[in-house]
């Protein structure tokens, strides 16, 4: 069986080379943001990349972009894996589990003027505190315009009217201390997805995936049924 990875914002695909190594899938597609030119280009990306049915691992925006695939496509997606996930980034009159609209404009305005300040920023926001990283090599630099569009979907995508109709096996793979999208937004998933099965990760920021790799995978592997518990 195929697995597409779905990297988060202004990342490059190969953030998931360690989960990759350790995962070994017998084939599987990486997903790239580069080159983007409009908010359903995210969507398109994902769809193209569903050829065969796959298991979709998505994380942080990649996360949300599965949800959407889950809904449009399910006789694509066998199940999904998301990690540092949400069904809405931003929050609304009844959805405080984000971030605020206006914080995700002052960051649009902040790339214009400082972008290296505002990834690095960014960037350092990925970790709880006492994690070590350091993923900014894999961080889509000089690319203002296509980070801007990136910040438009997490401003309006909004996954939370579909969650009650994905069937598929659901795996949220969750940091404790994730300031990103904090983990208030997986159990609202967990809550509303019928099959999905959720796990907190203690003393973990935003990228599980990297400083606990044989821990996710080891995860991914017995939900999926590939190992015994």
């Amino acid at each position: 069986m195929n697995t597409v990875f779905l990297p988060g914002w202004g990342m490059k695909g190969d953030v998931f080379a360690p989960l990759i190594k350790e995962l070994s899938p017998s084939s599987y597609t990486v997903v790239e943001w580069e080159r983007i030119q409009s908010v359903d280009c995210f969507r398109k990306r994902a769809e193209q990349a569903l050829t065969s049915p796959s298991l979709l691992i998505g994380w942080s925006l990649g996360a949300l972009v599965a949800l959407e695939m889950a809904h449009a496509f399910p006789e694509r997606v066998t199940g999904l894996v998301l990690i540092g996930g949400t069904s809405r980034f931003v929050t609304d009159d009844d959805y405080p589990s984000g971030w605020h609209p206006r914080i995700v404009e002052r960051m649009k305005k902040q790339l214009q003027k400082h972008p290296e300040e505002t990834l690095a920023s960014f960037g350092a926001s990925l970790w709880a505190e006492g994690e070590t990283g350091d993923i900014s090599l894999f961080m889509h630099r000089g690319r203002v315009e296509e980070l801007a569009i990136g910040l438009d979907y997490l401003l309006t995508a909004d996954a939370r009217p579909l969650l009650s109709e994905l069937h598929m096996p659901v795996l949220l793979l969750h940091g404790e201390s994730d300031t990103i999208c904090p983990p208030e937004a997986a159990r609202y998933l967990a809550e509303r997805v019928p099959n999905a099965k959720l796990e907190i990760l203690a003393n973990i920021g935003h990228v599980p995936f990297w400083t606990k790799t044989s821990e996710c995978a080891y995860s991914i592997r017995t939900w999926g049924g590939e190992i015994d518990d």
